[in-house]
């Protein structure tokens, strides 16, 4: 709202870009400073001047013909202090509807997500919500701000991880677990096939090129699979069927959709072909057993090696991944492309876009791995193979338990299901994605930085709605009081915080604004009575308390959190 037009009025004066003055514009930390802050060191070059200087001298010439937008300017050492004009943001921010936040920045550009990536015959833990749910809000954002966000599950299908299933499922499948609970006996089989291959090599990364009894079983199994042998396509087939059916009934819960849900299987043809490719055109080499490498430049300009098709001439994970991201290409036409994968991943990301970069393919520039750290619970860190693993179902289902028992306590109303899910994702969603997060039940509490405080700051706000007679008053603009202006600022600044969270693929920004926010909220409705006020005074605020609910509504949409009109 007033920041566009700060904005303007600097870059008019000064030729600095657009995007730079919005990068060092700043938000004091004292209402007396103003409302938004420019330290003028940028400037020095342009005026050749001290910066106070030049702070002064803009206060001057910007304050002989005030824009309506402001209420004054002053100079505060090298800082140019901006007030807004505090009844036209009282008449905006009365004003919002439903649609407030949304913006036309992406001029329906297309941006492809790909997340949450569970591998089939391997239950969803707790270590897969993060991508999960970093990828929904993602696209909710990118929604809000005009771009067309695609959202692809990229399911692990095949991969040594399958070669090791089919050989667990052939000799040790129990058929009566299989059918009570197939999530549980697949992660039994495979843990015990690791158990007896005793790798010590992380699986995905160059595991699969191991000399190992078992592994080199697993490799022969994943080559009849890639031959189309009968009997291994029909063990991978009851396998996937077994897993979707338990990651959809995890998306449900978590009301995650996706534009396309797709197995790696489907991109190892194409990704073979990228590789011969890439030996015709000398990028790529041979060893003498088969294997083909490439030897490119990491970040820190050290060469290395990384082996694109196995040695009996099956797709690895990059073959299938160069495939994917060709053919994705062809398919969108994407401005950008975002792999939501955990740190560990962050070598094969790597390789992955110098690889696509040496083959001549410009779109690698617009490919970029969102890196996030490790979830632990009781500070272990997941490992599936070892049978390491917290269960996403259960850790849902007994979350959602714990929020229906909290509510009985309370003697409230709220949906068991909404409080425990919008718990589990604020706590994920609050913090920075690179972080490490410990899980804790503290999540479920009423107070301080949590899901449910924000829940509950709306319920609270749409029960003065539901409390208040409809007065037919005239709205009028009071002398406004130093909670309802802090109030009233944090709603204008909601578009920003989108924009911010969408430039930086950063959803706390999101999270942090809609806690500060429901802060504030809490603080107007202790320090400013509302239902025993006079009628103009009421009818104002009132008012305000929509506008509220509206942005925290919209906010928490963006976290994927759903609101409750009762709690």
């Amino acid at each position: 709202m007033f920041q566009e037009k700060i904005i303007e009025l600097l870059s008019k004066e000064t030729s600095l870009k657009n995007e730079l003055i919005e990068e060092i514009l700043e938000i004091p930390p004292r209402m007396e400073l103003g409302d938004f802050s420019f330290p003028c060191f940028a400037l020095i070059k342009k005026y050749k001047k001290k910066p106070v200087e030049i702070a002064q001298y803009l206060q001057k010439k910007f304050s002989e013909k005030l824009i309506k937008e402001l209420e004054k300017i002053e100079s505060k050492g090298p800082y140019l202090n901006f007030f807004i004009n505090k009844q036209l943001l009282a008449k905006e921010i009365l004003q919002i509807n439903a649609s407030f936040g949304k913006q036309n920045i992406g001029k329906k550009k297309k941006i492809v997500i790909d997340f949450s990536q569970p591998n089939i015959g391997k239950p969803m833990h707790v270590g897969h919500i993060r991508s999960t749910i970093l990828g929904d809000s993602l696209m909710r954002i990118y929604n809000f701000l005009n771009y067309f966000p695609i959202g692809v599950n990229y399911l692990g299908d095949v991969g040594l991880h399958i070669g090791k299933l089919i050989v667990a499922y052939e000799l040790w499948l129990d058929k009566k677990a299989l059918q009570k609970d197939p999530v549980k006996e697949l992660l039994r089989l495979y843990v015990k096939f690791c158990a007896e291959e005793k790798s010590e090599v992380t699986e995905g990364t160059e595991e699969e090129f191991q000399d190992n009894e078992w592994t080199n079983k697993a490799k022969e199994k994943l080559r009849l699979l890639e031959l189309g042998d009968v009997k291994a396509h029909k063990i991978w087939n009851d396998i996937r069927k077994h897993s979707e059916k338990g990651f959809n009934k995890i998306y449900e819960i978590l009301q995650v959709n996706f534009t396309e849900t797709v197995g790696q299987s489907q991109f190892s043809d194409k990704g073979k072909e990228i590789v011969l490719d890439a030996l015709k055109k000398g990028i790529a080499k041979r060893e003498t057993d088969g294997a083909v490498y490439v030897e490119y430049q990491d970040k820190s300009k050290e060469v290395r090696k990384k082996f694109i098709l196995r040695n009996n001439q099956t797709a690895s994970y990059i073959t299938q991944d160069l495939g994917a991201a060709v053919l994705r290409n062809t398919k969108y036409k994407f401005e950008k492309m975002i792999y939501v994968v955990d740190f560990r991943q962050s070598d094969h990301f790597d390789s992955l876009f110098s690889i696509l970069k040496m083959l001549g393919y410009d779109f690698s520039e617009k490919c970029h791995h969102l890196s996030f750290g490790a979830v632990k619970f009781e500070n272990e860190i997941f490992a599936t193979r070892e049978g390491k693993v917290i269960l996403l179902e259960d850790v849902l289902a007994k979350t959602i338990e714990k929020a229906k028992k909290e509510i009985q306590k309370r003697k409230t109303a709220g949906s068991p299901e909404k409080v425990g899910v919008g718990a589990v994702k604020y706590m994920f969603l609050k913090n920075e994605p690179i972080k490490d997060i410990s899980f804790s039940w503290d999540i479920l509490n009423f107070e301080g930085n949590t899901g449910p405080y924000l829940q509950y700051s709306y319920a609270r706000a749409s029960s003065i709605i539901k409390k208040a007679k409809n007065t037919n008053i005239k709205l009028e603009i009071p002398e406004l009081s130093q909670s309802e202006i802090a109030l009233m600022l944090k709603i204008s600044r909601f578009p920003e915080a989108i924009r911010a969270a969408g430039e930086k693929l950063n959803p706390a920004l999101i999270a942090n604004y809609s806690y500060e926010l429901a802060q504030l909220f809490n603080e107007f409705y202790h320090n400013c009575p509302v239902l025993t006020a006079d009628p103009k005074l009421k009818s104002f605020r009132l008012q305000l308390i929509e506008s509220f609910r509206t942005t925290v509504k919209n906010a928490l949409h963006l976290l994927g959190i759903e609101v409750m009109e009762e709690m």
